[in-house]
């Protein structure tokens, strides 16, 4: 099998975890991809950037349903890659296309992720960075992923390329679009790599841009989920003054992120964006790479981001954003 597009490799892995589906949370570039199929998203004024990894968040365990996720890959083409020398090693699955095939597919890949709760040292002293969630099928453990895990929203995969038309549309999780953001922000402050962080700024602007009409309501959405668990107000204060740090002046290193993607084909906008919000080609990244990559700078807008999207108690204070829905 050959895939023509990434999205045609979506459909086929989340035809494969079918019977999972309503448990996994489709995260990553790819539900970027799919917030444009949300009724409450419009027109992106960037352009969305190009995956090839399906990453799906997962609760710590999941119990079997019929076949094990094992088997599911297995029947899909999807052999195990593990990486790395802890035990559990990091595991992630990546397509192998038929023997008498010419093309590679390696570059496709799903990896299972979970959350990270408590310290990453258990008490022998041992790194637990991944955990069983299934009998051969480890996760990556992630801080902060838990927020991709609440109250996730449904998209439908209608009209999605790669769906074929002879079938019911599916519908996948996708994080809520407040949650996904404070997410990038966190983990933004812990990236050792800086084109990891100019990659998850990317998308940051990208699910703002996408929703840009919905961040009030958005944001309050967010604080009252925030309100839940202990120490997520904690992560919500640190998302803030992360959000400082990142965007504070449009040299910062949020604002001036730069972040690589596929160039052809992109996504590019329904209509012509305003000059704040535009993305544009970088050409060494395409005298580096020319075939294969391309960079986009994405400028700030005129209002700060964090400002606009998780604003301070005094910022909102006598606003409707002060309000709980219904209330």
């Amino acid at each position: 099998m050959i895939f023509n597009s990434p999205e045609a490799f979506l459909v086929h892995v989340l035809r494969a975890f079918e019977p999972y589906l309503d448990r996994l949370v489709l995260v990553g570039g790819f539900a970027v991809r799919l917030y444009e199929q949300h009724p409450r998203a419009i027109p992106a004024a960037t352009r969305i950037l190009r995956t090839f990894d399906a990453d799906l968040a997962t609760p710590a365990r999941l119990p079997v349903r019929g076949r094990p996720l094992a088997a599911l890959a297995a029947a899909a083409g999807l052999q195990p890659d593990f990486r790395g020398d802890r035990i559990p090693p990091v595991m992630r699955f990546v397509f192998a296309p038929p023997s008498d095939t010419a093309e590679s597919e390696e570059e496709y890949s799903v990896e299972f992720l979970t959350p990270l709760t408590g310290p990453p040292v258990d008490r022998t002293g041992r790194v637990t960075v991944t955990s069983d969630v299934q009998t051969g099928v480890t996760a990556q453990r992630l801080r902060y992923l838990d927020l991709l895990l609440e109250t996730p929203w449904r998209v439908s995969l209608a009209g999605l390329a790669g769906l074929e038309a002879d079938r019911e549309p599916m519908a996948v999780q996708v994080p809520h679009p407040g949650c996904f953001m404070l997410h990038k922000l966190l983990i933004a402050g812990e990236r050792t790599r800086e084109d990891r962080r100019a990659k998850d700024m990317a998308y940051l602007y990208q699910v703002a841009s996408l929703f840009r009409r919905e961040l009030p309501a958005l944001a309050g959405e967010v604080r009252v989920r925030m309100e839940g668990p202990a120490g997520w107000r904690t992560w919500l204060g640190r998302a803030r003054r992360q959000g400082e740090v990142l965007f504070a002046t449009p040299a910062s290193p949020g604002t001036e992120s730069h972040s690589s993607a596929e160039s052809a084909p992109q996504m590019p906008p329904a209509a012509p964006p305003p000059r704040a919000h535009r993305a544009r080609p970088s050409a060494e990244a395409g005298r580096r790479n020319p075939n294969r990559r391309a960079a986009y700078r994405f400028r700030p807008p005129h209002t700060p981001w964090p400002s606009v999207i998780f604003p301070r108690p005094a910022e909102r204070r006598g606003s409707s954003l002060a309000r709980r829905p219904g209330k």
